[in-house]
Formats: C-alpha cells, sequence, structure tokens
C-alpha cells in the first residue's frame, strides 16, 4: 500500500509524526510538494508531474494545505481526485472550510449551532451591529485567518468602526460575531477523524490574551467531552464534508457553540497535551478508506 500527504515541509512535526506511524503501521508515506507539482492536461489526459517524474497512483492521499496556497493547492487536490485517487479531504471540503463565513453558513443551515454571526459592507450598519451581537465588546474577524491571526476583540464602538472600516480600504472583508462572555478566554479544540472524536483538549488563553490558540501562547490540556461537544463537533465536521478535522467548540448559556471547522489542524499541542497518538489515528483512517476503495 502506498500512501502520500501533501505539505510544503516535510520537518514540521505533523508530517514527521505521520511518516513515523506510517513507518510503524508498515506502509509507505511519501511527502509531496503541492507547489513542485506540475498538472498537465492535453486534451486526451491529465497528470500529475513532480520535476520530470509523473506521479505513481496512491491508494490515498491526506492534503495538508496552508492557507497561504489554498487556490494551487486545490488545484492539485483536484487533480488527484479527477485520477480516481482517494483524497482524505477533499478540495470542495477544504475550500468551505477556508471561507470562514461560508463554513457557518453551512454549519447553520443544517442546524449546528453557531455565534450569531453578522457579515456586512455597508457603512450604515456600523452603529448597529455591536448592539446585534449583543453589545460589546465583539469579536471581529477576518474572513480568511489561521492560528488566531486576523482574529479582534474590540471594546468600543469608536475603536470597532476605525478598525472595521480600516480593513475595508484595504479590501479586507470581515464579518463581526458575538463575544460569549461564559467562555472568556478558553475553548475546546475536538480532534475528529471518520466519524469520531479521538482527542479533545480544552485550551486556556496566556495572561492578557484572548486567544486561546497554542500558537498565541495558550495552554491545552486533557479533557473528556461531554457528549453533547461529541456530536457537535462529529456533526460539524460531516456537515462541511470533512474525514479529518480540528473543531473549535465554546460553552455558551445554550449549549456547545461551534466557533470554527479546520481542515488541516495541527496535533503537536494536541498530542503533547492528550498523550494520544494523533497520527496513529489518520494513518490507520488513511488504510482503511484505501482498502474500502480497492474492494
Amino acid at each position: 500500500m502506498r500512501l502520500a500527504v501533501l505539505s510544503r515541509n516535510r520537518n514540521l512535526h505533523s508530517i514527521r509524526r505521520l511518516i513515523q506511524e506510517a513507518g510503524r503501521l508498515g506502509v509507505r508515506l511519501d511527502t509531496i510538494n503541492p507547489m513542485e507539482c506540475q498538472i498537465i492536461v492535453d486534451g486526451r489526459e491529465s497528470r500529475l508531474v513532480v520535476g520530470n517524474q509523473e506521479l505513481p497512483e496512491y491508494d490515498a492521499v491526506l492534503p495538508r494545505i496552508g492557507a497561504s496556497i489554498t487556490s494551487y493547492g486545490l488545484a492539485v487536490v483536484k487533480q488527484f481526485e479527477a485520477m480516481g485517487i482517494r483524497t482524505v479531504n477533499s478540495a470542495e471540503a477544504i475550500a468551505q472550510s477556508r471561507d470562514k463565513f461560508r463554513a457557518l453558513q453551512l454549519l447553520n443551515a443544517e442546524g449546528v449551532r453557531v455565534p450569531k454571526t453578522i457579515l456586512t459592507r455597508s457603512a450604515r450598519s456600523l452603529r448597529s451591529i455591536p448592539k446585534s451581537c449583543g453589545g460589546m465588546p465583539v469579536i471581529l474577524k477576518l474572513l480568511k485567518g489561521t492560528q488566531g491571526v486576523g482574529v479582534m476583540l474590540l471594546h468600543t464602538q469608536a475603536s470597532f468602526q476605525s478598525v472595521v472600516e480600516t480593513l475595508w480600504e484595504f479590501g479586507e472583508d470581515v464579518f463581526l460575531q458575538e463575544f460569549l462572555k461564559e467562555s472568556a478566554g478558553r475553548d475546546y479544540r475536538a480532534f475528529v477523524v471518520g466519524d469520531k472524536v479521538v482527542a479533545a483538549m480544552l485550551r486556556t488563553a496566556a495572561e492578557g490574551e484572548f486567544r486561546s490558540n497554542i500558537h498565541r501562547g495558550g495552554e491545552g490540556t486533557l479533557v473528556k467531552l461531554p457528549a453533547s461537544y461529541r456530536r457537535a463537533a462529529i456533526r460539524a465536521a460531516r456537515v462541511m464534508g470533512l474525514e479529518v478535522a480540528g473543531v473549535d467548540l465554546m460553552e455558551s448559556r445554550a449549549g456547545p457553540v461551534v466557533i470554527e471547522v479546520n481542515s488541516s489542524p495541527g496535533f503537536e499541542g494536541i498530542e503533547r497535551a492528550t498523550g494520544l497518538n494523533i497520527a496513529g489515528q489518520i494513518i490507520a483512517h488513511m488504510i482503511k478508506l484505501a482498502r474500502k476503495k480497492g474492494r
């Protein structure tokens, strides 16, 4: 069996762990830099080439596409799919999850609880938006961001209006979200593989920080998610069409709220916090899908 992972950097913790676990499970895992891939179509057939060598037919491919190369990376993933190779996750699912507001629209349409969120380009609406979101402070997010970058907490009407108008001037679309006071500075990261939560951690923000992301200095600790949180995480990943996903949840008075669904979640922090073998779970899932495809 031959598997592949798409990544620009084979020295990342996640990639090294995947290679390690693939070896332990007795399968070959190649690392392919999507930016080195050439997609060739000639009117009769299409193929993927790296350098002068055509890529072999893999049993399954795991895309780890960074936000900075989304467009080109998705074209490569789509080419694997066009060649009949199983991808975990699909190009469509990755694209949907990268557009944060579109993801919220999809989740909301399927009955997954999300925070009150407003997307606008109307300057006339700026004075009324904070009240519609439950009052100050409000969360402002860029449509595309990662690891907490592009997320701001705004405490006053003046700062809110100034930041939004400045970002609009730079061509950035933003959306505004209610601030869940009961969950200030903490959230849950559920790691979903297939149809189950294989690990979960409580993330607590560093002192003076409201973002709980590990990359922003947050601390992760092992936690056993209540059943309602596990169901919400699995449901969110399923709605987005993702087989491997990091689902971020917060608590509210009404129950768990899904904040974000990540199609290429890092797992160094969650492996360290929980002591669980996330990489092994991912490789085992790829093997299962490859065997199912081969029947």
